[in-house]
């Protein structure tokens, strides 16, 4: 199955709110190189220190001339946690930051370990904000998939990074809130998913923001009597463990994971025992031609 997709930026206004959170003269200096080069979409702004800042845009990587510095990379910081950075060390210590409207700054740099355990980051020295794009019809294919199935089957998303998993779910919520009287909820831990969209399109949706994946999907469960929970990237096993309990409880899940094949996915160890208790109806996997077109494989597994 393939889809033509198109790049909306209305007004641009994602991408101008997260550079009115940088620091005034790199604001305006990332701006002119946009403007000047005609980047569009910008899909990541890559910020190392000591290094030239670069625009990612359709996979293509774009070096600018502006430098940043060690001391940009602490005011960027600073910015981005809007002058408390104790009160964002809870996701600073999983390697990003939220900053709002459904983008995330990726951040890294020296560990503070103890017990086995991060318990802090200091010296970054890299910050990678991704803009997530408004992308029509992204999550059709996967609606199409649900209604035929009456909303009551699982489906599991895999795609190397960056394809567009996070942008399908949101689609597909908004899609869930405007045309179904379907119960879901959203496990949106990292904040991607719910700032992007409007009130109008999360109305009658749950939304478990900063939870534990796991916890929010098991607390769902037994509280918020949900036909679907919506939850993006599974990563631990006790993810997995949550999503087994809440399907053998009679809850769909939506749920997505990084792999670049279904070979692939199917070695995961964090993906094994959903295949051993046939606990997803289909995996879906997306890939884009030419950053253009989503292109889908569907594969029932039970």
């Amino acid at each position: 199955m393939e889809l033509t997709i198109k790049y909306t930026e209305p007004k641009n206004h994602i991408l101008s709110y997260v550079l009115d959170k940088l620091p005034r003269k790199m604001s305006y200096d990332i701006k002119s190189f946009i403007t000047k080069h005609k980047i569009s979409p910008v899909n990541e702004i890559r910020i190392h220190s000591e290094s030239k800042i670069a625009i990612l845009s359709k996979n293509k990587l774009i070096s600018s001339e502006i430098y940043a510095t060690n001391s940009d990379i602490e005011n960027i910081i600073y910015e981005l946690c809007e002058g408390s950075v104790y009160a964002h060390m809870g996701t600073i210590k999983e390697g990003y930051i939220p900053v709002g409207y459904g983008v995330r700054a990726g951040i890294c740099g020296h560990a503070f370990m103890e017990s086995g355990e991060i318990k802090g980051i200091y010296n970054i020295t890299s910050v990678i904000i991704r803009i997530p794009q408004k992308i029509p019809f992204a999550g059709d294919y996967l609606f199409s998939v649900l209604e035929s199935q009456n909303f009551s089957a699982s489906v599991l998303i895999y795609s190397p990074p960056g394809v567009g998993k996070t942008t399908i779910l949101r689609q597909l919520s908004s899609l869930l809130s405007q045309k179904t009287s379907v119960r879901f909820a959203i496990i949106d831990t990292r904040e991607e998913i719910s700032p992007f969209l409007s009130k109008d399109e999360l109305s009658g949706a749950d939304i478990y923001i900063s939870y534990p994946k796991g916890l929010a999907i098991e607390l769902s469960t037994k509280s918020m009597n949900p036909q679907l929970i919506i939850c993006d990237e599974i990563s631990s096993m006790s993810d997995s463990q949550a999503i087994i309990k809440s399907v053998n409880s009679g809850v769909s899940i939506i749920a997505t994971t990084h792999s670049s094949s279904f070979n692939e996915l199917c070695a995961k160890e964090i993906i094994k025992p959903f295949l051993h208790y046939n606990v997803f109806d289909y995996a879906l996997g997306v890939t884009r031609n030419d950053k253009s077109k989503y292109d889908y494989e569907l594969t029932k597994l039970k």
